[in-house]
């Protein structure tokens, strides 16, 4: 298979995947409304060895929000008709912008200042959670155990105040919730939010002025609606990026946990040392248990659909009469910052989704972001990691080039050898392949830089896609966004003249007039598809073809010079 041929087979495999992609998206059918069950107890899920039987996990109290014949049997149960509200807590740190519900004491919105929606708009910050419209995307928690003195998500708490803001000179702040238990059991609930972090403290401190020993369960959920529409990069949309569930073990690593999945069957499987988190384009919510201890991870559907993912302990926290105790998670609701997430919890980086490509993608970001450490520009880091990359592989491209000028040097010869075999195609290709050996051709020689290109030119994609510091990155003059598309079309054109150029430089194979025109439109037909890539990706390709022409240019003239 000559070049030209590997070149019609590439484009047309794009084409064929992106329409096919199209269609699934379109002919996709609605997701039918689930009944709702009991959890756990309703999953058809075989049981996991090892996990908490569901009979035994107490249940949650009531409250004046919801009706004791409401509650769940075994992991609380959320409300999921219009959302009730209380007072609204609004907390403003140097990342955050939050509001806490005194209904459940739950963290119903939260803003990330330093991402606005849009570049040009940026007091405009992106809204990661939220508890209004269909879009329902926040954190529940609380505390269960036997009898109804434990507070939940539906507990009515009292707040200190109603605005908080974390000052200059000062590391953190924390908001207090408080809520007496009938038992005479004090409960204070904390969230502590520190200076440039996104990861909070939620924390209940137990005061047990009972005459009894207490004893309770923490647990921590999502409460969602699917809006998974994903985000579209022009003709790019047919390749949303994840959005849904996904949990860390330390023995099974990384696994998604998709809407679907949550429809097909409950999750309820006992771990140690893990998370789950909720995952979309460029951010992260995560929930983290403490660490050396055994948590039970649980989802479920109800009606809407919307969906719970969640933990709760295994092992109950017992605090003598008279005692204090405290129980708690961290929760971390921020950008996918590869730095920030390697730092928080094992394994979290894995939330930043390269796919199947992971093993190229992952050591690309990290050399880029290394160059981009000592440049302090995105764009220039692209050019610079293109050149890095054409230098690994200049000894590879420089016996493909070398083959090629040997090609074009005996065009002339495979011209005369098709007129003098005519239609005997087999003779023909006897001959071509004696003369190939003679020369000492390969005719695959000039395949191999370009089916290299393939799968880097995939994952550095992936890259620009998923990789949050790379969203809204300027690089320069009209370049405001190497994440979108050119917004005037400049990079993609001298894309596509590159691609014109290499052809001309490359050696005309003998084939057929359909052959040819297809040939000639290639450049056309990758244009018209860099259109809509982001633009960092378009310039890692047009500074690849540049440097391609440079390089195929002086050996084909270095070759012809020497006579070879």
């Amino acid at each position: 298979m000559d070049t030209s041929k590997l070149l019609l087979l590439v484009a047309l495999g794009l084409i064929i995947m992106m329409l096919w992609e199209a269609w699934l998206r379109e002919s996709q059918p609605p997701q039918p409304v689930p009944v709702v069950s009991s959890p756990i107890q309703g999953s058809t899920q075989v049981p996991v060895p090892g996990v908490v039987p569901p009979g035994s996990i107490p249940q949650p109290p009531t409250s004046a929000a919801a009706p004791a014949s409401n509650v769940a049997t075994t992991v609380p149960q959320p409300v999921v008709a219009a959302l009730p509200r209380g007072q609204r807590l609004r907390v403003t740190t140097d990342v955050l912008r939050v509001e806490i519900d005194t209904l459940g004491g739950d963290l119903r919105v939260a803003e990330l200042i330093r991402y606005p929606i849009e570049a040009k708009a940026p007091e405009k910050s992106v809204r990661l959670f939220n508890d209004s419209g269909e879009q329902i995307y926040f954190t529940q928690d609380g505390l269960i155990g036997k009898g109804n003195n434990y507070p939940n998500h539906k507990t009515h708490y009292k707040a200190e105040r109603l605005q908080y803001t974390l000052d200059e000179g000062q590391d953190q702040i924390e908001v207090r919730l408080h809520w007496v238990a009938g038992n005479g059991v004090r409960y204070t609930k904390v969230f502590r939010f520190h200076r440039n972090q996104y990861v909070i403290d939620v924390e209940y401190q137990v005061d047990n002025t009972s005459t009894q020993p207490w004893q309770g369960y923490f647990y921590g959920q999502y409460l969602r609606s699917d809006f998974s529409t994903g985000e579209s990069f022009g003709l790019m949309n047919t390749v949303p990026s994840y959005m849904g569930g996904a949990i860390y073990t330390p023995e099974e690593k990384f696994h998604k946990l998709s809407f679907d999945d949550m429809t097909t069957a409950n999750l309820n499987r006992e771990v140690s040392n893990g998370w789950l988190a909720m995952l979309q384009h460029y951010f992260v919510s995560a929930w983290l248990p403490p660490q050396q201890s055994r948590q039970v991870f649980y989802s479920r559907v109800l009606d809407g659909p919307r969906y719970n993912l969640g933990f709760k302990s295994a092992q109950p926290v017992e605090i003598a009469a008279g005692g204090q105790g405290t129980l708690g998670a961290k929760l971390f609701v921020g950008p996918k910052d590869q730095s920030r997430l390697k730092r928080t919890a094992e394994g979290l980086v894995l939330s930043v989704d390269y796919g199947w490509l992971t093993p190229i993608s992952a050591p690309l970001f990290w050399v880029l972001q290394k160059i981009h450490d000592v440049v302090g520009n995105w764009g220039w880091s692209i050019i610079l990691l293109t050149m890095l990359i054409k230098l690994v592989f200049y000894p590879l491209s420089a016996a493909s080039y070398k083959s090629m000028a040997k090609m074009r040097k005996i065009t002339p010869r495979m011209k005369t050898l098709k007129e003098r075999y005519g239609d005997d195609k087999q003779k023909f290709q006897q001959a071509m392949m004696e003369m190939y050996k003679k020369e000492k051709i390969n005719p695959m020689g000039g395949c191999l830089p370009i089916l290299i290109q393939i799968p880097v030119f995939i994952a550095l994609y992936w890259v620009l896609l998923e990789s949050v510091e790379l969203r809204q990155a300027p690089f320069a003059l009209w370049i405001q966004d190497l994440s979108s598309k050119d917004p005037y079309y400049v990079l993609p054109i001298l894309m596509g003249i590159s691609m014109f150029v290499q052809q001309w430089l490359s050696p005309a194979p003998t084939m057929d007039p359909l052959q040819r025109k297809m040939m000639m439109s290639l450049p056309a037909i990758f244009t018209v598809f860099f259109l809509f890539f982001p633009a960092g990706l378009v310039l890692y390709w047009l500074v690849n073809n540049v440097l391609s022409i440079a390089q195929q240019w002086r050996i084909t003239h270095k070759m012809e010079t020497q006579g070879h």
